[in-house]
């Protein structure tokens, strides 16, 4: 996915098990990975004009998965929302929302909420696929709900 939407591709080695913040915000945390990274800062930007400020992490690998990042911005922010393309049971985004329920509970002012592909099977048209997934719009309007904008 980076040599579809990034400017320039990385030159260095990943570290495995750690997240990047993509963006600092203090109104929402928006957990992604692969390409929703992309979609979630495209919101962030979306929503700074209108005065909200979304951190965005990066999860970059999710096994072992960065509890800690994850929980440090929550605890700056308050609010959750994961965003993932798998299907909503059993993913990445319900994982790392059952590690923030169990573990950090009191770190949070809403309920966390997860945006994953349609529980159907994967389309293979384009226009179909698009569907089926989380897009910037429907992340916009997913975090506007959660921020009761």
């Amino acid at each position: 996915y980076y040599h579809l939407k990034a400017d320039t591709l990385p030159t260095e080695a990943m570290p495995t098990g750690k997240a990047r913040i993509t963006r600092e915000g203090r109104d929402l945390t928006i957990v992604a990975y692969s390409a929703m990274v992309h979609e979630a800062l495209a919101v962030a930007e979306e929503l700074a004009s209108e005065g909200t400020e979304i951190e965005v992490v990066d999860l970059r690998s999710v096994k072992p998965l960065d509890t800690d990042t994850v929980m440090a911005s929550v605890a700056r922010t308050g609010r959750l929302l994961c965003v993932g393309e798998a299907w909503p049971w059993g993913g990445v985004a319900a994982e790392v929302i059952a590690r923030v329920a169990s573990e950090g509970f009191g770190l949070l002012d809403a309920p966390p909420q997860r945006l994953n592909a349609k529980d159907t099977p994967v389309p293979y048209h384009p226009n179909l696929w698009a569907a089926h997934r989380p897009t910037a719009r429907s992340i916009a309007a997913a975090a506007r709900n959660l921020l009761r904008l």
